[in-house]
């Protein structure tokens, strides 16, 4: 859909969305709240200050929220210089490798 067409329906794209998406992805974006996912996110990291948290962990310490909302999230304070790589892993449920980020 165009961003025309979805301005017909009531639906303007938002930053945290892409004109291509759905009509539902951009009522989604336009819900989220700047800054609330990402402050959860800080709380949760300072719970766990000696152990850090990998992406999995992360998702289920915030769950409800949807999982790749909260990676996303953690991506933006990532770049914002508040998280870091601790330079540890641990598996995933699927026995992959994850990071372990903490704050920096």
């Amino acid at each position: 859909m165009t961003p025309e067409a979805l301005s017909l329906f009531g639906v303007v794209p938002h930053p945290r969305a892409r004109a291509t998406d759905t009509v539902t992805a951009l009522e989604a974006a336009r819900s989220v709240t700047p800054g609330r996912t990402e402050t959860l996110i800080l709380d949760a990291y300072r719970q766990c200050l000696r152990f850090g948290l990998t992406d999995d962990e992360l998702a289920a310490a915030l769950a409800p929220l949807y999982g790749p909302t909260v990676r996303t999230a953690r991506s933006r304070l990532l770049r914002a210089g508040l998280l870091r790589d601790s330079g540890r892993r641990r598996p995933s449920a699927r026995g992959r490798d994850q990071i372990v980020w903490t704050l920096t």
